[in-house]
């Protein structure tokens, strides 16, 4: 028990149990590991002995300031350590938090893929265009270096393409504006409905929620099109430029097929709230390490103060915020570096696409770990 909560150590089960008097009973986290037991520390942390895992599980009372600093310990577990923040302030935005749960984010694709070495029957084969085996799994460092480049708004309205696929949707599932008189709403006005962020074990919505939104994405083909001229026109191409100044596919016309994540991921991240976005890398979850992520933030971070945040390279643990503002997008290799968000403790919401792109050569379009399952279409298109 630590400040009156208890928690509950994941010995057969996926997650931590949290119980609090005045939230209820939530869930945090998945684990494939197990623990048996804990001690609590001195700062609160409970301090839990592994079972069959490899490191301790280090669970702390959740906190909402954005002047907290993320740091990684020697096994590549994150941990939070706090700076000089005001504790009368932290208590204050506790207090004042909305979003209760341990989710931070309702999002549009509800794809549960979890690694496990023995799913993994064989590793990526990807070919060339000849169909020949490359035996180059990664992507050349230089392409898996982030970058952020912008592109043009108006050609590519993703920001109003959205706002109109939200103003479609149920009110009381995905939310509303809270000004619904105003043509030019914000999507930083956007108030999403406080059970869709709750699992259902907890009284929530939380699966449905996603369900439904990942239909609403998968069917507005506004949205869709405008995705699909964005990719195709702007950033395959850049893609391209980069991957012919390296020597890795040649400069002529159709010389390499990418495979695209279509439709994208859209996330919601309201606030006020006390989770944040786990550190994680996409290989946890199935992905390979011949795909790029893209990251393209919907919404002012001016006003939400959420980033994306992101380490250099693989467990280097070297967290750093990238910068990006609305009509940019940010690549990064998300297979190999962890990456998160932080906690939104504003009243504005954040919202983001995001999506991968294989490269022949590179990625293995048709490989997957058996056993895992995944609602992530793919596109190919040839450039």
């Amino acid at each position: 028990m630590t400040d009156g909560v208890i928690y509950g150590v994941p010995q057969n089960a996926n997650s931590v149990l949290r119980i609090h008097p005045q939230d209820g009973v939530t869930l945090h986290g998945e684990f494939e590991d197990k623990w048996h037991g804990a001690s609590v520390a001195s700062d609160g942390t409970s301090v839990c002995v592994p079972s069959d895992a490899d490191s301790v599980l280090c669970v702390q009372p959740p906190v909402v300031r954005s002047d907290y600093n993320n740091i990684s310990n020697n096994d590549g577990k994150v941990e939070t350590s706090k700076s000089n923040a005001n504790q009368d302030d932290i208590q204050k935005d506790r207090e004042n938090a909305i979003y209760r749960s341990g989710i931070a984010t309702l999002r549009s694709s509800a794809h549960r893929v979890k690694y496990a070495p023995k799913n993994r029957k064989h590793d990526p084969q990807p070919r060339n265009k000849e169909g020949k085996l490359t035996k180059t799994p990664w992507l050349p460092p230089e392409i898996r270096k982030e970058e952020v480049f912008s592109f043009d708004g108006e050609m590519f309205d993703l920001v109003g393409a959205v706002r109109n696929l939200l103003r479609c949707c149920d009110s009381e599932i995905v939310g509303k504006f809270r000004d619904s008189d105003t043509p030019e709403q914000l999507l930083e006005d956007f108030v999403v409905p406080v059970p869709s962020t709750w699992r259902s074990v907890n009284g929530g919505q939380c699966e449905s929620a996603q369900k439904y939104l990942s239909d609403q994405v998968a069917q507005n083909e506004d949205l869709l099109n405008m995705f699909d001229r964005l990719v195709q026109e702007a950033i395959l191409p850049h893609l391209k430029k980069r991957l012919v100044s390296v020597g890795a596919v040649s400069d002529d016309e159709d010389s390499v097929t990418f495979y695209y994540q279509r439709p994208p991921t859209l996330r919601l991240q309201p606030g006020p709230g006390w989770a944040s976005v786990k550190a994680h890398n996409d290989a946890e979850y199935g992905h390979q390490n011949g795909e790029l992520n893209f990251w393209l933030p919907l919404t002012d971070f001016s006003k939400n103060n959420i980033h994306l945040w992101c380490e250099s390279d693989y467990s280097v643990g070297d967290y750093h915020t990238i910068p990006a503002k609305v009509n940019q997008a940010v690549s990064f290799h998300g297979s190999s570096c962890r990456h998160y968000v932080n906690s939104n403790i504003t009243q504005y919401t954040r919202m983001s696409l995001d999506f991968r792109v294989g490269v022949q050569g590179f990625f293995d379009p048709r490989w997957q770990m058996r056993g895992t399952t995944d609602d992530l279409g793919r596109k190919e298109f040839m450039l």
